[in-house]
């Protein structure tokens, strides 16, 4: 008897043990998926928010296209300065007269470290077809690498709208701050890079500093995909788009008579923007380092390609 006991007493307390286990492993279930929970819905808490960060204007604003005209002081090679027309609007920035020989449509992405190269090196050659009359440029400011690209795009147009005159002034302002500083910028912190710049109106301040056309610049960026623009820097001349860029003067003539530039990978590699560059990927590099080498001459093939 004594021995059954003893038999129905280790049944029970296994059973027990197991029950206890059970119950154990029920609550680390429990606490794991209370856990992942919490932190699924931050997660989504936080792409909520940054979504109606950069889609809010566009959800909610008001969309006003940025719209603008005037004359803008373009300076040619020999020192002088010529005013030409300036218009913004739904296509971007056009500078140059109506009844220009050749039409350039220029995209360019603040934070494509290619850009800034391109940019310090070609725009006098840009600036003198306008003066000359012999082309006007389209200015396509887009959004191809980092998020700062649209942050810096938007402050443009909340400016430019404000004041045309001023246009190269601002973009050379916005080029002018360290990639690796505006990695870390907000629409906010604009507001005193365009107050560098000359801004003092206090509404387009706050419209830089609310990021009133963060949309277009998405819009614009979409335009540019749908339009079969690869990367940037690229160049549309006469509606035709050229995969080898212009490099200088010379090259930029070749281009405007419809010639198309050789590729460069198979020039020689001790040119300048022989190869590389960064493409539309959907702005998978926005945490990629732009501190790269700028060298005298623009990298003939170097985009960024979102």
């Amino acid at each position: 008897m004594a021995s059954k006991d003893r038999d129905r007493i280790r049944r029970l307390r296994e059973e027990a043990n197991q029950l206890r286990k059970q119950e154990e492993a029920r609550k680390r279930r429990s606490r794991l998926f209370a856990q992942v929970g919490i932190v699924v819905g931050a997660l989504v808490v936080v792409g909520l928010i940054a979504t109606l960060v950069i889609m809010g204007p566009r959800w909610f604003g008001n969309q006003v296209t940025p719209e603008a005209s005037a004359e803008v002081a373009v300076e040619t090679a020999d020192g002088k300065t010529t005013q030409v027309p300036i218009s913004v609007g739904e296509s971007g920035v056009t500078v140059g007269k109506a009844d220009a020989k050749h039409t350039i449509d220029y995209y360019f992405d603040f934070s494509c470290p290619h850009c800034l190269q391109y940019h310090e090196a070609m725009d006098p050659h840009y600036k003198e077809l306008i003066a000359s009359g012999d082309a006007k440029v389209n200015y396509h400011i887009i959004r191809f690498v980092a998020q700062y690209g649209q942050y810096a795009g938007a402050s443009l147009y909340s400016a430019v709208s404000a004041d045309p005159t001023q246009f190269y002034t601002y973009v050379d302002a916005l080029f002018a701050v360290p990639a690796e500083t505006q990695m870390g910028y907000q629409m906010h912190n604009y507001v005193d890079v365009m107050k560098g710049a000359g801004v003092s109106d206090e509404a387009v301040l706050e419209s830089i500093k609310k990021g009133e056309y963060t949309w277009f610049i998405s819009d614009a960026t979409e335009r540019a995909r749908a339009a079969g623009i690869p990367g940037t820097p690229s160049i549309v001349v006469d509606g035709k788009r050229h995969d080898n860029l212009p490099y200088d003067a010379a090259t930029l003539e070749k281009v405007l008579n419809g010639e198309e530039l050789p590729d460069p990978s198979k020039e020689d590699q001790s040119m300048p923007g022989a190869s590389g560059g960064a493409k539309n990927d959907d702005a998978k590099s926005d945490d990629k380092k732009t501190d790269d080498a700028k060298s005298d001459a623009p990298a003939k093939s170097e985009k960024a390609t979102n």
